[in-house]
């Protein structure tokens, strides 16, 4: 998938002016706190995603009251026009082609794959950042899982509702909460399930780059820490923290309090790796991620890395450029000088105070 073009209403700080996107590598660059990683994150809002630096659309909307994106896109499908419109009074909309679509219709129609700083937490993390991935790999792999997803979503959001009344001695109707825990059991199992299945899809990829990174990378590993995702054992779960659940008044067990466990030859990756090691790390996550996603959409998605040179060796970052899809349209940001990586480009764009310039003609960069 290509990004040709982009635009905004009151997004940040960037200009309103479209910004075109050529084939090829993309190089972004710019001083810090010039607005490269909101021309980013306003690219991976319009293809479905949530901010990769976990912002509120209040705290992205320049206002705080309403922001829009839209985008030109080409693919297999042809070319399609995305918007996506964000206000207080009406919180997020899609449209595809002037007409309403779902941000999972969009996210399949812009398949992309981002990596940026903040994802260091895949390591560092909460677990909430981990199930952030492994629920955005799923979408990506196996779209039709969505609804599971969103079952359990609703199921999840009913239990608390209820578990929260009993807690203040409101009366449930006879049955209710027997009734959601077993949709919970049912559509929570189905997601443990769609998350391993994932995750084996993505570890083809990564057991491959990480051998070629080197032997310190090939004996890393990732389990989900569900060892079981059959009905029964979360029935079993929610059993046993029944009496807790009821004290706390909310859902102790299910998909939503899950865990990506990291290791390095069977002991925590992150007690071991230092701050350079991490960031390789995530580096092939996500390229491995793009890979796993290229082969369900059936097209190159979208590969975009913010400040991908920050805190590592210039043979880390050679090593990570050659390990670009050579397929795909890459975005990278940079606040190095455009002279240093600009031979690794088709195309070179300045941003300042939220304007960005027509791409640089590479032989004036070099030069």
């Amino acid at each position: 998938m290509q990004l040709s073009e982009i635009s905004n209403q009151g997004f940040r700080n960037l200009s309103p002016n479209a910004v075109s996107f050529g084939e090829g590598v993309t190089l972004i660059t710019g001083e810090n706190a010039q607005g490269k990683t909101n021309l980013l994150e306003a690219a991976a809002l319009v293809c479905g995603q949530r901010s990769f630096r976990g912002a509120s659309s209040a705290a992205m909307a320049r206002d705080g009251e309403r922001f829009s994106i839209a985008a030109s896109l080409k693919g297999r499908l042809g070319k399609e026009q995305v918007t996506i419109a964000w206000s207080r009074e009406t919180g997020r909309e899609f449209s595809r082609s002037g007409k309403p679509a779902g941000f999972r219709e969009v996210s399949e129609l812009a398949p992309a794959v981002f990596l940026a700083p903040e994802h260091g937490e895949l390591l560092t993390g909460s677990p909430a950042g981990r199930r952030r991935f492994l629920d955005r790999l799923v979408l990506g792999v196996r779209p039709a899982a969505g609804d599971d997803v969103s079952r359990y979503g609703t199921a999840l959001s009913e239990r608390n509702a209820l578990l929260a009344r009993a807690r203040r001695s409101t009366a449930a109707a006879p049955g209710e909460l027997e009734a959601w825990t077993e949709e919970l059991a049912l559509s929570g199992a189905a997601v443990r399930r769609h998350r391993r299945a994932a995750l084996a899809e993505w570890e083809r990829d990564f057991e491959l780059l990480a051998k070629q990174a080197g032997p310190e990378y090939a004996s890393i590993r990732a389990v989900c820490s569900a060892a079981d995702d059959s009905v029964e054992a979360l029935r079993r779960e929610l059993s046993r923290l029944a009496a807790l659940e009821s004290r706390r008044g909310h859902t102790l067990a299910g998909p939503h309090r899950d865990d990506l466990v990291w290791t390095r030859n069977g002991r925590p990756l992150a007690m071991q790796a230092s701050a350079g090691e991490v960031a390789r790390t995530v580096a092939l996550i996500k390229l491995a991620e793009w890979s796993a996603v290229a082969r369900r959409a059936g097209e190159p998605p979208l590969f975009a890395a913010d400040d991908f040179d920050a805190h590592l060796a210039q043979g880390w970052v050679d090593d990570f450029l050659d390990a670009l899809p050579a397929e795909a349209a890459v975005l990278l940001t940079t606040a190095a000088p455009p002279a240093r990586w600009a031979a690794r480009a088709a195309a070179v764009l300045e941003v300042r105070g939220g304007f960005v310039s027509e791409p640089l003609a590479l032989r004036a960069v070099e030069a």
